[in-house]
């Protein structure tokens, strides 16, 4: 990974493909992009969103990533990207006001 300059953190699913053919976004190319309005709602759907794939709840988990979709539209970022991708995580956005 130092080699190719990609973050220690990086998550390796986000670094391999399952088939071969399917798109690789690089994390940073989209990371910090959302104002921090829309990253705390981004959070916060993503939150909800994991939490319903928990309880297998098919309509709330609908709702959550339509919300997220509605976000990365307004940033042109690809329908494809990653929820887990564009999340805050460890990157400080969980205390801003």
């Amino acid at each position: 990974m130092a080699r190719y300059n990609i973050p220690p953190d990086t998550p390796f699913d986000a670094l391999t493909t399952s088939n071969g053919y399917s798109q690789h976004y690089d994390v940073r190319q989209f990371q910090g992009k959302f104002s921090p309005d829309d990253q705390k709602k981004f959070d916060k759907a993503y939150e909800h969103w994991l939490e319903d794939r928990r309880k297998s709840d098919r309509d709330d988990l609908a709702k959550d990533e339509g919300k997220m979709q509605e976000i990365m539209a307004r940033y042109n970022i690809p329908r494809d990207v990653p929820y887990d991708l564009l999340a805050s995580g460890g990157r400080g956005y969980w205390g801003a006001p």
